[in-house]
This record gives C-alpha cells, structure tokens and sequence, in this order.
C-alpha cells in the first residue's frame, strides 16, 4: 500500500508543538504500516529558516520516504489548491489528508480502510475530540453516514481526493461551507466513531472573514438550502446521520 500524508497548511501560531504532533502522527503511523510513506505539506511561513528546518526535521524521519513541501503565503485553500506537488497524487493507494493541529488518538489505517471499502465511503473521518460541531464527536454509533462532515482528518483514494479539491474555491480559503453539502455534491462521507482523533488547538483564523467567504460561496443556492446550513452555522440544529451501523 502506498500512503500519502497530506498536510493542507503547516505553520504557526504554535508552530514548535505543530511540529511535536506531526513527529508524534507520522510515528504513529508507521509503527502500524511498518512502511515509509510520503509527505506533501504547504507551509504558509514564507520564511527561508523554517522551510530549511522543517525540510531537515522531516528528512531525518526513516518512516517518511519522500518530501514535497511547498513554501507560499496563504490559508488553506489558497494553498493546497495550488501546490505543484498535487500532481503526484495519482501515485498513491490512500492519501491521509489532516489539519496541522489534530493528533492521531486511536486509529487504525487497515481498519479505516476496510470500513471505506466495505461501505463504498468516499471520505471517512475519524471522531474528533474538541471539533467544532457536537455530531462530530458525541456518536455512539460505530458508523454513520453523514450529509455533514467537518474536515480535520479524511482517508481518501487519489479519485475521491480529486472530488474533494473540485468542490473547494481559492477564494473561499477557510473552507468554512462545503463540509455542510457533501449531499449537494453527492460525495458520500462518513464517520467512524471506533477510531479518533483529537484537535488540539482553538481555532486561529478569522471568523468574520472565513464567514463572509462561505456565504459568498453559498450565494448560488437555493434558498432553502442556505437556511438549513445557517442553522447547522449557528448551532441551532444538528444534522442527524442518514445511515447508522453498528458492529
């Protein structure tokens, strides 16, 4: 099998204990895969130290393979939308896509990948302790089937991550709406609750900035589609699994 670890933006605030939990996440990993695996990473610190160190860092690490890091100002989107090295994705089985600021707790790569497979899962994420929306960590269910999903850590073939790019704007750079209309796009995600992983940092971006980007991202859409995803925004509702599966 041959596994990407995807880091969409990498950086700081915090960027010494980012550093921690991506030496701790890689390990991780390959004490279960027993195999190097490569690394894409936007690094949004446009600094020619840190590029040097980070490269260093993760060149000395025997359970990485191959780095690819791009160094660019920007959030998010702006940034992994446009990295070069995105054309090597087609060289991998399963790409780990995952926030700079979530550890891997308890999961399973061969598990989460037989659970993809079994249930013809698109996206599948891991619970997330400390995420933003309740649904995304308070399961009992081994397996729901969500029409939202937030993103913080999704198992991927390079198709699906394709789809997952295609349904994502530069201009909309904090990702903030899309991972309310996986239903919309008819992109089937789920969640497995017997694996997780935990977010460990508050938020640091700007909330009226990345509000205002997803709601001129939505302005195409029927009005009462935009209603429903207000109210998921505000907290006023939470959107219930389509499916549920136990085991």
């Amino acid at each position: 099998m041959k596994l990407l670890y995807y880091l969409p933006a990498f950086g700081g605030p915090n960027l010494y204990y980012k550093m921690g939990i991506l030496h701790y996440n890689i390990h991780y990993i390959f004490n279960q895969t027993k195999q190097p695996f490569d690394i894409i990473t936007n690094l949004y610190e446009v600094d020619p130290k840190i590029l040097t160190g980070l490269r260093d860092f993760l060149s000395k690490q025997t359970c990485i393979a191959n780095v690819h890091i791009t160094a660019k100002k920007g959030v998010l989107t702006e940034l992994f939308l446009t990295n070069p090295h995105n054309t090597k994705i087609d060289n991998y089985d399963y790409i780990l896509f995952i926030l700079d600021d979530v550890k891997l707790h308890q999961v399973n790569i061969d598990n989460m990948i037989k659970i993809k497979e079994k249930f013809k899962i698109e996206i599948l994420s891991p619970k997330i302790i400390n995420s933003t929306h309740r649904f995304m960590y308070n399961g009992n269910n081994a397996l729901t089937i969500n029409s939202c999903l937030e993103v913080y850590c999704l198992l991927m073939t390079p198709k699906d991550m394709m789809r997952f790019f295609s349904i994502h704007t530069v201009q909309n750079k904090w990702m903030w709406g899309p991972d309310l209309l996986w239903d919309h796009f008819n992109i089937k995600v789920g969640l497995y609750n017997k694996n997780s992983c935990i977010h460990m940092l508050r938020p640091a971006g700007n909330r009226t900035e990345a509000e205002k980007c997803m709601w001129n991202y939505c302005r195409k859409l029927p009005n009462n589609l935009k209603r429903l995803i207000n109210k998921i925004f505000e907290g006023h509702i939470t959107p219930p699994p389509k499916e549920v599966f136990n085991f």
